[in-house]
């Protein structure tokens, strides 16, 4: 189990470093990701979100309930069409945000065994996707946020920002 970082730390403003190895380090990081998902009963979570700047993420496929591991992961194509949703972060715990996103994507990464792996996704697993990719960039959901979202969830941001 790791602490998830909330809005404010730093760790989740920066951009994740490539993984170069997958070796104990990484095994475990991706075994504590998983029960720190389980837990906080989330779809996704990203390495920087347990104070971690690599570029490894988790997501819980739910037409399958099982969780794919992407390390290293690039999106190698976004559908034409796109989709308005709310989404939450367990980095921003009770908020949520308007955000527009790709309804398709295709992902290419590296699985914990070290094997390349592509997947097409959709619906949520796509917007997923997107949403942990964003924070191995330092883009929170708070970057789409409209003027009037911000202003709605002000006294909530100030209190994570001061608890960080």
């Amino acid at each position: 189990m790791r602490r998830i970082r909330i809005y404010g730390e730093e760790v989740l403003k920066k951009t994740a470093g490539e993984v170069k190895n997958i070796d104990e380090k990484i095994e475990k990081l991706i075994k504590n990701m998983k029960q720190t998902l389980q837990k906080a009963q989330g779809l996704g979570l990203a390495a920087p979100q347990v104070g971690i700047s690599k570029r490894v993420f988790i997501a819980l496929d739910k037409n399958t309930d099982k969780i794919i591991t992407a390390i290293n992961p690039e999106i190698l194509k976004t559908s034409e069409d796109d989709e308005i949703d709310i989404e939450g972060c367990l980095s921003f715990p009770e908020i949520y945000f308007s955000i527009q996103r790709a309804k398709k994507v295709v992902l290419k990464a590296y699985n914990e065994k070290g094997k390349e792996f592509i997947i097409e996704a959709d619906g949520l697993l796509s917007r997923c996707f997107q949403h942990e990719i964003d924070h191995l960039n330092g883009r929170l959901i708070i970057d789409y946020a409209t003027e009037e979202e911000k202003r709605f969830w002000q006294e909530k941001l100030k209190k994570l920002v001061k608890s960080s």
